[in-house]
């Protein structure tokens, strides 16, 4: 038995050492940081600069109707790529889970080659696809569908097309490692019992790749959330994102870092929140994984 604890203490340390240089870059670079930005939060602003005297102005300027807008617009664009992207990359996640190895491996290097292109250069190509004298629309005239150029470009509809695109591998590949780790032949085990297609789906795969969906979500929708390249590309000025404000009170003339810090602080608060809430039903499907057997061996299909 003691030799047992002695063992067990020694994976410990030995875990608190490797685990040492990924905390200690966390602290550095995450922490650290965040701190000076709560710091600043406090801080009063002059027109280039800040003065070292505290204030709750910042925090009480957030709750202004014109930021609360802006973050209810990037909340909805967020919502709506997340959306957007699960339920495009879901079957297609699905389907490379389901192929061989050989076309599993050149779906994946498809879907990859995207991040070999500098992020920039595809926003810019967008921006040239969707002008009202670029691709987009010079194929849908010269196909006579259309008579005028689309307004495309500068639209809230181009943002959500260029953030889908952006983030669509990043739902595609962890929902394709949560069906890949799926063991099919339980779906043949419910339809044996008397559920269809649908319902297996339902009651088996769905349930089966909910950590791979969970794990999507977080990394689609927080990033999406304070995006500020792509609004400010091909978005349009009349409606500011929350990552525009930020961005645009720490460049422009007055500056209000302060007021900035504030909005990035309160928003990673809104972000714990929410990932606190994820982990919850992450746990929840966790525990479906572990009575979905005993629901197959019951017949409740």
């Amino acid at each position: 038995m003691d030799n047992t604890k002695i063992v067990l203490q020694q994976k410990n340390k030995l875990s608190w050492i490797l685990a040492f240089p990924a905390l200690f870059w966390l602290l550095f670079f995450f922490f650290i940081p965040y701190l000076i930005v709560l710091i600043y939060s406090f801080l009063t602003p002059t027109i280039y600069d800040i003065k070292f005297e505290f204030t709750l102005q910042a925090y009480r300027e957030i709750f202004e109707w014109r930021y609360i807008k802006s973050f209810l617009i990037s909340l909805r664009l967020a919502t709506i790529t997340t959306v957007l992207c699960l339920l495009l990359g879901y079957p297609v996640a699905y389907f490379i889970a389901r192929s061989s190895d050989k076309l599993k491996n050149a779906l994946l290097f498809l879907i990859i080659i995207p991040f070999w292109t500098n992020f920039i250069i595809r926003i810019f190509s967008w921006r040239i696809f969707l002008a009202p004298e670029g691709t987009l629309n010079n194929i849908l005239i010269s196909l006579g569908i259309i008579s005028e150029p689309l307004m495309i470009l500068r639209t809230d509809l181009a943002v959500i097309l260029v953030m889908v695109y952006v983030y669509l591998p990043y739902m595609i590949l962890p929902l394709y490692a949560g069906i890949e780790k799926i063991d099919f032949t339980l779906i043949n085990a419910a339809m044996d019992l008397g559920a269809n297609r649908w319902k297996s789906f339902l009651k088996v795969t769905l349930p089966l790749s909910k950590e791979g969906i969970y794990a999507g979500i977080i990394l689609v929708f927080i990033p999406s959330l304070g995006m500020y390249v792509v609004p400010h590309l091909v978005g349009s000025q009349e409606s500011l994102y929350i990552g525009q404000i930020i961005a645009y009170k720490i460049k422009d003339i007055p500056r209000n870092w302060p007021l900035a810090s504030a909005l990035s602080f309160v928003m990673l608060l809104f972000v714990t929140i929410l990932m606190v809430i994820i982990y919850k039903f992450h746990n929840r499907a966790s525990k479906i994984k572990v009575d979905l057997n005993e629901n197959i061996q019951k017949k409740e299909f």
